[in-house]
């Protein structure tokens, strides 16, 4: 009998595997990019077309000369180099294996949800949750979209499980994998920085990652974006990963911003701001200079008028983890975007609590994870794709407060399993 339970839960894994590459399929078809030329993919075509033509990684170039970029983290537009440098495909061909590649990414995601959620639930349970996961729109819409946002929830859910895998076992193998997917998602988002340093750090003084383990995983991903950085550090003198903190926070923090915050400088409350960076010199350090103006401006802005930007950080964060009451994205308010957005926001907030009464590092990890999450990207601005980031924690949460208000409504255990 336990042997036949186990073959449907095995069968029902595989089905959720391919009606979720199915579904991805259907999506894509229907919603997707058609042009990598199109203005929403703009720079990183921009980044892909210099790559393969001057073989230099630049997003802008003066007198047919590339100058060297750090504006955008390099993972993502290393991915679309490769996949061109493999096939030598262009145009639509290239576009339609980008987005192919990216299915099979976001497929992928979807077990390795299913796995992380085995370290809290039952099979049972871990399947119905990862179904919901695969089915939400926003989760079906993004793999057709030339984003970074389809390697970074990948990456993310390699790192939770990784990160859980090196607490239970400790073993060098984990601890390795650990690091190596860290530092390609430090290469992939900036913000990850910060996140991967404060939670390794809590995992040292929990007990949880010992020194030895916490010294090899820090050498590791030093070891791994050091080319990166070591390429910085010869164009520039500068060692650093990605120079655009200053540009990022203005365009989050500006008179015009809103929770998707505001970037046209073309706009005449910025002329002065305009300017200053068209008198700028067009040489290697443009890119940073261009940051840095733009740091000192929003440094003057949050000076100027504090508690308008205080209010701005937490309407953000309302937003990311809700709803964007005031956003101007199409489709936005689709109704099947939003409901499972309010949904899970809405059930996830008692489960909360629930997951601090537990007091298991894996808990902690995840709520930590979360806060970061919020904290970090509500300082700049929020996207609406960005919700795919917390939407995997916020189902978990969600589902443990499920789970607990049954057991309570249900009382005894063996008149009503839910596992």
């Amino acid at each position: 009998m336990i042997k036949t339970i186990t073959n449907i839960k095995i069968y029902y894994l595989f089905w959720l595997i391919f009606l979720s590459f199915v579904l991805r399929l259907i999506a894509v078809y229907f919603y997707s990019d058609t042009n990598l030329q199109s203005q929403n993919v703009n720079e990183w075509n921009i980044l892909l077309e210099n790559l393969i033509k001057y073989k230099s990684y630049s997003l802008y170039t003066y007198n047919g000369t590339p100058i060297p970029s750090v504006y955008m983290p390099p993972v993502y537009p290393f991915f679309l180099y490769t996949i061109q440098f493999v096939t030598s495909f262009e145009g639509s061909n290239l576009l339609n294996t980008i987005i192919f590649i990216q299915i099979i990414l976001s497929t992928y995601s979807i077990f390795l949800f299913y796995q992380i959620n085995l370290h809290f639930f039952s099979k049972k349970i871990s399947l119905i949750s990862s179904s919901i996961f695969s089915v939400i729109p926003l989760n079906l819409y993004a793999c057709g979209q030339i984003s970074s946002i389809n390697l970074q929830i990948a990456l993310s859910l390699l790192f939770l499980k990784f990160l859980f895998s090196s607490t239970d076992k400790e073993k060098i193998i984990d601890i390795i994998f650990l690091s190596i997917i860290s530092a390609i998602l430090i290469l992939t988002r900036g913000e990850f920085i910060l996140i991967f340093f404060i939670i390794i750090f809590f995992g040292l003084i929990c007990k949880k990652i010992k020194i030895k383990n916490f010294t090899l995983i820090i050498l590791v991903v030093l070891l791994v974006v050091s080319p990166y950085a070591t390429r910085n550090y010869i164009h520039f003198n500068q060692i650093f990963l990605v120079k655009s903190l200053g540009f990022n926070l203005w365009k989050g923090n500006n008179q015009l911003a809103r929770v998707e915050g505001y970037e046209n400088i073309s706009n005449k409350n910025f002329d002065k701001l305009r300017s200053e960076i068209d008198r700028l010199e067009k040489n290697k350090y443009y890119e940073i200079s261009r940051d840095d103006v733009f740091l000192e401006e929003a440094k003057k802005n949050l000076n100027e008028d504090i508690s308008k930007y205080i209010k701005l950080f937490f309407k953000k964060i309302f937003s990311f983890y809700f709803i964007d009451f005031n956003s101007t994205y199409p489709k936005y308010y689709n109704f099947l975007n939003i409901l499972p957005s309010i949904f899970f926001a809405i059930f996830s907030l008692p489960g909360i609590f629930l997951f601090l009464k537990k007091k298991n590092i894996k808990h902690n990890y995840i709520l930590l994870y979360l806060f970061l999450n919020l904290a970090i990207f509500s300082i700049f601005f929020i996207l609406p794709r960005y919700k795919l980031i917390i939407l995997p924690i916020q189902i978990i949460i969600s589902t443990q407060f499920i789970l607990d208000f049954i057991k309570k409504i249900a009382g005894d255990d063996k008149k009503f399993n839910i596992e």
